[in-house]
């Protein structure tokens, strides 16, 4: 049995999200029917380094499946993007040990969200967050240093009975490129919806209508106090994953 890892872009705004789902298009979904193709014989299940929501792009998300067909590992991403459509594309591919797993053996992973204060344009609306207005960046830079550290991020995620909400954020960076403003987070992990709830909350500090003591006070909470803010998904990349 081989086991291929292989890196992964897509353009999330005509994916209904990336995990398979019955009567949906699904980045999950146009892989597996790809990889069908080249093993005719064999039940394909890929497993990504995480699921990303309806509308959420990829840039270099990771996943891997277990074939017994042999090929040069460079070949698989050949022979894969033969049978992807025009907005998946397999950047790389490798054959790796059997112990590695895309979730599992992930250290940290890196998100960018991308929001603009300019005036709208149809030609950005599935890739770029049009905000339409200015925002304080520096109150948002400030804000940000709050979640930097482990913290228990129940009141930012949604949650269920069996999801541990403690994760640990290295960095928070907002950078703004002419209007373009870009969120970069890097963290061990991230709940569903994490990024958007802490970028939601971080806008309206922006946009001063709350402030940086009313996130800490989300934090504190522990889940018991909900943040409301949630940015929206066109805007959301996931970046890179990085393993040992």
């Amino acid at each position: 049995m081989n086991r291929i890892k292989c890196i992964v872009s897509y353009d999330g705004s005509k994916f209904h999200g990336f995990q398979v789902q019955n009567q949906f298009r699904t980045v999950q979904g146009e892989i597996q029917k790809a990889i069908k193709n080249i093993c005719k014989d064999e039940s394909i299940v890929i497993h990504a380094s995480g699921r990303t929501d309806a509308k959420v792009h990829g840039r270099r998300q990771v996943f891997h499946f277990d074939t017994l067909r042999e090929m040069p590992e460079k070949q698989w991403k050949r022979a894969i993007n033969h049978f992807l459509p025009n907005d998946i594309y397999i950047i790389d591919s490798f054959l790796v040990d059997e112990n590695f797993h895309s979730r599992y053996s992930a250290t940290k992973k890196e998100y960018h969200y991308m929001l603009s204060m300019n005036d709208y344009s149809p030609f950005e609306t599935n890739y770029i967050y049009q905000y339409g207005k200015e925002l304080d960046i520096e109150a948002m830079r400030n804000a940000a240093k709050i979640f930097i550290g482990e913290h228990d991020f129940a009141s930012f995620c949604a949650v269920d009975q069996y999801g541990n909400t403690i994760r640990t954020l290295y960095q928070i960076e907002i950078e703004n490129n002419q209007g373009i403003v870009t969120f970069k987070l890097v963290g061990n992990g991230f709940r569903r919806y994490m990024v958007r709830h802490l970028v939601g909350g971080l806008i309206q500090v922006g946009a001063h209508r709350i402030t940086k003591e009313f996130l800490e006070e989300l934090i504190e909470s522990k889940g018991q106090k909900k943040c409301l803010f949630k940015a929206k998904p066109q805007g959301l990349y996931l970046h890179e994953v990085f393993y040992k």
